[in-house]
């Protein structure tokens, strides 16, 4: 153990500066200067910090999945447009309500990245929605977005915020409802990310965690937990359609193949049906026989006549 304090004694500043940023000063002197684990409260903060530090980073790309394969697929078939608004909503709320009480960023972080992305989703779903009033729509999140973001950064009292983030709770519920009936719906997750709704499940599971080790917030917390069900519903659908999937695939496959086929031009057999085509109507010019019916040779021997003078 004396060695090993040695080492933590003489961190360099890049390593030392970031941990106690991290875990503030008392906990890294007890924990990390003289290796005193006894310290249950240094502990869970420690684990708390680097959960969220986690999701954080994680909340940053989680969604991005799902973007591509959007993108890629030129299409969000299967993918809820209320659940997406409702969602968006949501943590918009959350994330003006813990910024107004100056709540750690390690606790809330990873929203201001879903809240980004959730927007990016929403315009994409109604970018390839066939709707005829899909522009109007767009168009119209836009500027509520806009006006609420300006609402609740500057406008809204700490009491009228709490009251919205107690109201997030059944939004952030029913924000996934619409999705899990979707799936119900169609037997199928269509185009929803398998990385998204895992990576969801476990982040609000470490949130549950986070939030009552730093913030004791009882709002934040239940609303984690309620989250953390829905999305395990999400996650078993995502297990029980996946087979279901996987047996659409192969048709589809075998369609592409065919199709493919068709638009490379004739085969090797078509060429030869044509070239014999050919061949059968350019026999009657070679010869006597019709190209429909093969020739016989004659039973009868042919007669001469000698014309008399």
């Amino acid at each position: 153990m004396e060695q090993l304090k040695v080492i933590t004694h003489n961190l360099p500043p890049i390593v030392r500066d970031p941990l106690i940023a991290l875990i503030g000063q008392e906990c890294y002197t007890t924990l990390i200067y003289n290796l005193d684990l006894s310290s249950t409260q240094c502990i869970k903060l420690t684990i708390s910090k680097g959960l969220g530090l986690g999701i954080v980073l994680g909340g940053a790309i989680v969604k991005v999945p799902q973007i591509i394969k959007i993108v890629s697929n030129k299409s969000a078939k299967g993918l809820s447009l209320s659940s997406y608004v409702l969602d968006t909503a949501s943590l918009g709320i959350t994330v003006a309500y813990n910024l107004r009480n100056g709540f750690p960023w390690s606790t809330y972080g990873e929203n201001v990245f879903l809240l980004a992305q959730n927007v990016v989703i929403t315009i994409l779903i109604t970018a390839f929605s066939s709707s005829s009033f899909r522009l109007p729509i767009l168009a119209s999140l836009l500027i509520l977005s806009v006006a609420s973001s300006y609402y609740l950064s500057n406008l809204a009292t700490i009491p009228t915020l709490q009251f919205l983030a107690a109201s997030c709770i059944p939004l952030s519920l029913l924000s996934k409802v619409p999705q899990i009936l979707t799936n119900f719906r169609n037997s199928s997750t269509g185009q929803l990310s398998a990385f998204l709704v895992f990576n969801s499940l476990i982040g609000c599971l470490a949130r549950v965690f986070t939030t009552m080790t730093e913030t004791g917030d009882n709002v934040l917390w239940w609303g984690f937990v309620l989250a953390a069900g829905l999305n395990a519903v999400l996650a078993l659908q995502m297990a029980a359609y996946w087979s279901e999937d996987e047996k659409k695939l192969p048709g589809a496959v075998k369609e592409k193949r065919a199709l493919s086929a068709a638009a490379g031009g004739g085969s090797g057999k078509e060429t030869r049906i044509e070239v014999n085509e050919k061949e059968k109507l350019a026999a009657p010019a070679a010869g006597t026989n019709s190209p429909l019916r093969p020739s016989s040779p004659s039973t009868t021997p042919k007669r001469y006549v000698r014309k008399l003078d």
